[in-house]
């Protein structure tokens, strides 16, 4: 069961229009799916599952190292290649680009998104929703952040106090390095404009605003669901 409220969606020319935000999903991590299964009557021990899943992620691991595709009922994998080069005869410069490996649901996930219900609940807390992000150097969506330049976020609850420590934007690495944003030049609950901090390094990043939202005593965060690449 999948459970949703509305919120007034501020992207769109409607002042009516809404938008669905899942709410209150358990996080579940590998402990709980080997806790799950059910090995009474089975030989099988959890040590041993435990042996398996882990020989299981090395070795797609070493494929994915390999340069392959991995195709599974679970996932799909492909490998992208983010940045710039100057001209036909230009190589491959880690400086300059990035590799990227981009993970979609396979089709045993698929069947499963096709079959779930949804259950239209209260909004259980207000914090920032983050939808849209937007790099003004390459007009990309949700996809490649260039360090030093404009950008824009979009969603709901955004409006962040500059002075607090505590609030703001941050950009936050694979490795949990985390760079806020200094200047801010628009700053509205639906709609941020800002500078990317100059030295973002090459990498992936996750995007977060922390605010106290209208009406609230305690900061709230959000994270925009997607993951950026800086070149």
């Amino acid at each position: 069961m999948i459970k949703y409220s509305l919120i007034p969606n501020h992207l769109t020319d409607n002042p009516d229009d809404h938008m669905a935000i899942v709410q209150d999903q358990t996080a579940r991590d590998m402990d709980d799916i080997i806790e799950e299964m059910d090995f009474r009557g089975s030989t099988v021990t959890k040590e041993d599952i435990i042996s398996v899943v882990e020989g299981y992620h090395a070795v797609i691991a070493k494929f994915l190292a390999d340069g392959d595709r991995i195709n599974t009922p679970l996932f799909r994998t492909n490998a992208s290649i983010s940045g710039v080069f100057e001209d036909g005869s230009d190589d491959f410069d880690r400086e300059r680009h990035y590799v990227r490996l981009n993970v979609n649901p396979g089709p045993r996930i698929g069947e499963i998104a096709e079959e779930l219900s949804v259950e239209k609940v209260e909004a259980s807390k207000i914090q920032p929703v983050l939808v849209t992000f937007r790099d003004y150097t390459t007009e990309s969506k949700n996809d490649t952040v260039t360090p030093g330049e404009p950008a824009e976020l979009r969603g709901s609850h955004l409006k962040v106090d500059p002075e607090a420590d505590d609030q703001g934007i941050f950009f936050i690495a694979s490795d949990g390095t985390e760079t806020k944003v200094q200047t801010i030049m628009r700053n509205m609950p639906s709609n941020l404009i800002f500078m990317v901090p100059e030295g973002l390094a090459s990498g992936e990043y996750e995007l977060e605003v922390r605010t106290v939202p209208h009406g609230q005593n305690d900061i709230r965060a959000g994270k925009l669901d997607a993951t950026l690449v800086a070149p």
